[in-house]
């Protein structure tokens, strides 16, 4: 039987996905193959949800696992919200308004006043979202705060025209031109600069997917085949051999998706070191969910929130399912988790019937 080659290291990965292609074709239909290390990186591109829809088709990936039509009142409330569009400038330099080493950021707070421009709530109903863009200048030194409170309104009308879809709508700007007007010429523009801001990045995105929103695509897909997180935050996930073809699928994905985004699967074989590995990062990650659960349920019960007990049930229920899964996969009993599975579930089963006795 061949044995692999081992996986590339140091300069070889610069090549990209070229290397670990490479790598992964010197595995034969017989090599022992215990499954593939995940690494992507998304970026952002020009993707529409038509396209995603039309790419999962002809990569024969499951559409189940597709997001939903982007909303045009979601993108409003993005590029409107608290981290959507917001500037910061010196008032003696409105046009500074780029990226700052944090060393010249600090000495400029201490001695010069800056100003804000960011969008803030004021009314929603049935027919429109109403916002403001309104103007922040905080004078460190002499501990002042002021506002100009209406520099222009942004607008969500609401499409109720027979067969809309949901969420459709229209943004219109406003500007206030006697309050601009007010301001020195150099602030006005960084201002016009603002407003245009807001209309490009909420048109772009009620057209393109975000990177947020393809990473978030990728993550989910990935999980869904019974991923196991290799890193505690996430981003290298392990994935059993049986899903191999997906793992195809969705490399050819996100190649599509341009911007240098990249899906890489690096082949890992079934060796006593590699499989060791894989069941102490499944053990690793059920421990911390199993911790957080255990947490939860104490939390529900102290404070009598019975009504929580079917969604914990839920997350218990799903850490059992993996269990079940990757001692299959893996060969192994993990009685470990099994044991810690068993103290949860006796802790749950308190708050179900403590749930039972609040309800009679």
């Amino acid at each position: 039987m061949p044995t692999p080659p081992p996986p590339p290291t140091g300069p070889e990965l610069k090549t990209g996905d070229a290397a670990f292609d490479s790598y992964a074709e010197s595995f034969s239909s017989d090599a022992p193959l215990l499954g593939h290390l995940v690494l992507y990186s998304i970026f952002e591109g020009r993707v529409t949800h038509d396209d995603l829809v039309a790419w999962f088709r002809e990569f024969g990936l499951d559409e189940d696992l597709l997001p939903p039509p982007l909303r045009q009142t979601d993108v409003f409330e993005k590029v409107t919200g608290p981290d959507g569009v917001r500037v910061t400038y010196p008032l003696d330099d409105p046009t500074a308004t780029g990226p700052a080493s944090r060393t010249s950021r600090r000495r400029r707070k201490e001695v010069e006043p800056t100003a804000t421009l960011m969008v803030r709530h004021v009314r929603r109903d049935g027919d429109q979202i109403v916002r403001h863009v309104v103007r922040e200048v905080r004078d460190e030194k002499r501990i002042k705060l002021r506002y100009d409170p209406n520099l222009a309104v942004c607008t969500f009308h609401r499409d109720h025209s027979e067969g809309s879809a949901e969420g459709a709508g229209d943004l219109t700007i406003e500007p206030n031109r006697a309050a601009i007007a007010k301001l020195p010429a150099a602030e006005q523009t960084t201002v016009q600069e603002m407003l245009a801001d807001i209309e490009r990045r909420y048109e772009h995105r009620c057209t393109y997917l975000t990177s947020d929103r393809l990473r978030s695509v990728i993550r989910q897909y990935v999980e869904h085949l019974s991923a196991i997180r290799v890193r505690p935050t996430g981003g290298v996930y392990f994935v059993h051999r049986e899903h191999a073809v997906a793992l195809s699928g969705l490399r050819d994905l996100v190649s599509r998706f341009g911007s240098d985004s990249s899906f890489m699967r690096v082949p890992i074989p079934d060796q006593d070191e590699m499989r060791e590995m894989v069941i102490r990062a499944f053990t690793t990650s059920a421990k911390d969910d199993l911790d957080r659960l255990a947490e939860d349920i104490a939390t529900a019960q102290r404070v009598r929130r019975f009504d929580e007990a079917a969604k914990l049930y839920e997350r218990f229920t799903a850490v059992q399912e993996a269990t079940n899964k990757h001692s299959t996969l893996l060969s192994t009993s993990l009685d470990d988790t099994r044991a810690a599975l068993e103290l949860v579930k006796v802790q749950l089963g308190g708050l179900l019937v403590a749930d039972d006795g609040e309800d009679d």
